[in-house]
């Protein structure tokens, strides 16, 4: 599969589209700045087109005929956001798996695709043809930091229907990705997406706007359970913004308005506290305290306990042990 010469390609790009040319025996060539092929076998028959985007998003227009029933399967690295206009015949729509999607106008629909397998099953002479748009969530991260605040609802907007203007303007940039389409370059394929971005940001603003108290206080709950399931784990504000789709700017604030402290602040809380409990508790050594905690270091370990309590790990073990 000649795919090397797309300059952008992460392992997560990869994923959204060599699973499935991979399954149909269809091999990639480099053209007009993004990857074509076409398979004539006994199992199916088509073509296939993906283009970049950006570093965070791909376009990609299929058109198969299915000769033979099979189990189609696709595999995602990572959750991502797409778009889909579904050319298939009426008989036979394309499947989303158990993705849960939204209906736009006319034969789109948006869908959060989860990390991981889905598999559909394709009956002998169905004909699948879409045009998809499909977004990292480190697109959305990168507005933000560019666009602090000014990008809120991109997330939610993905769940919910479109008004009718921005799904027309969605239709229309789906529509003009084909293959060998001429002047279907990077930048001009880039330039609709941002285009249909911004006009969802405008449009969702407004309405995250009049409900951000309950928007907030529901992030926040979302916040705390995550950081208690992940005491041990990464918990750095870039971390849990991609783990929750929420941009830095809008999460920090949040927290502080609903909390009254940062979101820094309160994992260190969260998780000295923990350790005080594991000390008291248990006769674990320090450095598996330390590693239930977030640091793997025992020296990094006591140095934030110290910090945070004024004594050192072993010091207020030995304060609790006469307590008792």
């Amino acid at each position: 599969m000649t795919d090397h010469a797309i300059r952008f390609e992460s392992r997560e790009i990869q994923t959204l589209y060599r699973p499935q040319v991979e399954q149909l025996g269809m091999e990639l060539h480099h053209r007009s700045g993004g990857l074509e092929g076409q398979v004539d076998g006994d199992i199916c028959q088509g073509r296939f087109q993906a283009n970049p985007a950006g570093p965070y998003c791909l376009v990609i227009w299929h058109d198969i005929t299915f000769l033979r029933e099979m189990d189609f399967s696709e595999y995602a690295m990572t959750d991502y956001f797409c778009l889909t206009l579904d050319e298939s015949p009426a008989s036979n729509p394309a499947p989303y798996g158990l993705q849960p999607c939204t209906k736009q106008e006319g034969n789109m629909v948006s869908l959060v695709q989860r990390a991981g397998s889905v598999t559909n099953r394709m009956p002998a002479g169905s004909r699948s043809r879409t045009r998809s748009i499909c977004i990292l969530p480190d697109y959305f991260m990168e507005l933000e930091n560019q666009w602090p605040s000014q990008v809120g609802g991109l997330f939610d907007a993905f769940c919910q229907p479109w008004p009718s203007d921005i799904a027309l303007a969605a239709s229309t940039a789906l529509s003009t990705f084909a293959p060998g389409r001429p002047g279907q370059t990077e930048f001009l394929i880039k330039a609709h997406i941002d285009l249909l971005m911004a006009m969802l940001a405008q449009a969702f603003s407004a309405l995250v706007q009049s409900h951000e108290p309950s928007h907030d206080r529901d992030l926040v709950q979302q916040v705390k359970a995550h950081i208690r399931s992940h005491l041990g784990g990464d918990l750095s504000i870039d971390r849990i913004t991609q783990c929750l789709y929420v941009g830095r700017t809008r999460l920090c604030l949040a927290f502080k308005r609903e909390t009254g402290t940062s979101l820094a602040r309160y994992i260190r809380e969260q998780r000295m506290d923990r350790a005080r409990h594991l000390l008291s508790s248990t006769g674990e050594d320090i450095a598996w305290i330390g590693k239930q905690v977030g640091y793997m270091r025992p020296s990094s370990f006591s140095a934030a306990f110290t910090r945070e309590t004024g004594v050192t790990p072993i010091a207020w073990r030995v304060q609790c042990n006469r307590v008792d």
